[in-house]
């Protein structure tokens, strides 16, 4: 029997997981309690409740993280995320700019990189629609590491033909991802409804290992988020880009894997270089300047923003306070809740950052 938004049952949903790291770094995935509807937010004597559930593929952008573009290869056929990092770069995996294998598994058994792709065939848009965006460029060169594997290296520059003036690039950080951090992952998919592909956030996304060259997260975004970024919540760098995710998108062991951006910065300052030279080129002049840098830029967070219920919040937390309801997120020891905001026990969900009193 299908219930109701507004059900009084509690529902512990054992298909959805709540994934954190541990002490040693590896990730818990024991079952997460979720509230279903009226019940969970339901004010009362004892103070804030709050829905939770695991937003695993994100919730609508709504015009958020504009830096974040989508790619497309093959007449729509390929389409993949990648992020501004300068008018004339785009930071992407190397897998969508690449013929490879559908499946990347790792350690590798073997190649997974099958061709290159002609850089002209891939196709730049902006905007929350991945099909339906604004066309603004082609590709004209690729910067990416050698080598047939993706494991450890799945990361890619594309140098686009126009350089892309209507959205402010983002700035790439220095400092590397460390465990139990939480960070912004951004990349374009499908809900689950299966309506077209848009651009999708998930907030407060907690890191749960770290290798020298990549970073796990317990959650998923699905295999269609590849190419997209998890970003610093305060500053908006770019700390890593999508590789893969899996072993599928739901269940007791989902999880994400994205590349260290900071562990690639040869790699960037050799695209930076190479579209400074295209630039000089263009304009017939013989003096190389160094090209536009992405800033930072702090990501506009929903927490705080009205909600009907969990599933409406990249955080996948709606607190219901009296005669409010709004988007929230965990918090805990080392975890800080924003401004005016307050960690309170809203049980049984939890710790939630709840807005202190006017």
């Amino acid at each position: 029997m299908k219930l109701g938004l507004r059900s009084l049952s509690v529902l512990v949903l054992a298909a959805l997981v709540g994934c954190s790291p541990t002490p040693d770094g590896s990730v818990d995935r024991r079952p997460l309690l979720v509230l279903d509807g009226e019940d969970a937010g339901a004010p009362d004597a004892s103070g804030p409740r709050a829905e939770r559930v695991d937003v695993l593929r994100g919730v609508p952008a709504r015009g958020r993280d504009a830096a974040i573009v989508a790619i497309e290869a093959d007449l729509g056929r390929l389409r993949c995320s990648g992020v501004l990092i300068s008018p004339r770069l785009v930071l992407t995996a190397r897998s969508c700019v690449t013929r490879s294998t559908s499946r990347v598994s790792c350690p590798a058994a073997a190649g997974h990189v099958l061709g290159e792709r002609s850089p002209s065939s891939l196709v730049v848009r902006i905007g929350d629609d991945a099909s339906a965006g604004r066309e603004v460029a082609h590709g004209i060169e690729i910067v990416a590491p050698t080598g047939t594997t993706l494991c450890d290296g799945d990361i890619a520059v594309l140098l686009v033909d126009e350089p892309i003036v209507l959205v402010k690039p983002l700035a790439v950080r220095a400092r590397g991802p460390a465990r139990g951090e939480h960070l912004r992952a951004v990349s374009f998919g499908r809900l689950e409804d299966g309506a077209p592909r848009e651009k999708l956030v998930r907030e407060h996304v907690r890191v749960g290992s770290v290798t020298e060259a990549e970073l796990e997260v317990g959650e998923a975004s699905c295999r269609e988020g590849v190419g997209g970024a998890v970003l610093d919540e305060d500053t908006g760098e770019i700390v890593g880009v999508l590789s893969r995710g899996g072993p599928s998108c739901e269940g007791a062991d989902v999880h994400n894997v994205y590349s260290r951006v900071d562990a690639w910065t040869a790699l960037l300052e050799q695209a930076f270089t190479r579209a400074a030279e295209v630039d000089a080129a263009e304009d017939g002049d013989e003096v190389v300047r160094p090209v536009k840098r992405g800033t930072k830029q702090k990501p506009a967070s929903d927490v705080g923003g009205p909600c009907d219920r969990a599933s409406d919040c990249g955080a996948g937390i709606c607190v219901y306070d009296a005669d409010r309801q709004y988007c929230s997120r965990t918090c805990g020891s080392g975890d800080r809740c924003p401004t005016k905001y307050r960690c309170e026990d809203v049980s049984p969900s939890g710790s939630a950052c709840v807005q202190s009193a006017k």
